[in-house]
């Protein structure tokens, strides 16, 4: 039996892509593991406003996960990220 693919989700997901900080972030997090958003931002030299907007995106597509140590907030690519993605990314664009 052929898996269903979700055409909406992944229109979303290449939408989400065609965004230069959101591949910034992506690549980052591939190269540097977790990382905050006060490092993400000062990074990708954006605001904090712009980064954590930005990171929501990610994550309600799941492609960034977050976790909480201490107060703070790391966030990390999701490690079930498809390969494609995943190479997609070590194509530096920054």
């Amino acid at each position: 039996m052929r898996k269903e693919i979700n055409y909406i989700k992944w229109a979303t997901i290449y939408k989400a892509l065609a965004n230069v900080n959101r591949l910034k972030i992506l690549s980052i997090l591939q190269k540097n593991g977790e990382m905050s958003v006060t490092e993400l931002s000062k990074e990708i030299r954006i605001s904090l406003k712009n980064t954590s907007w930005n990171l929501k995106i990610l994550l309600d597509l799941d492609l960034v996960e977050y976790v909480g140590k201490k107060d703070f907030v790391f966030y990390k690519l999701n490690p079930k990220l498809p390969v494609f993605i995943k190479d997609t990314l070590d194509i530096s664009v920054l």
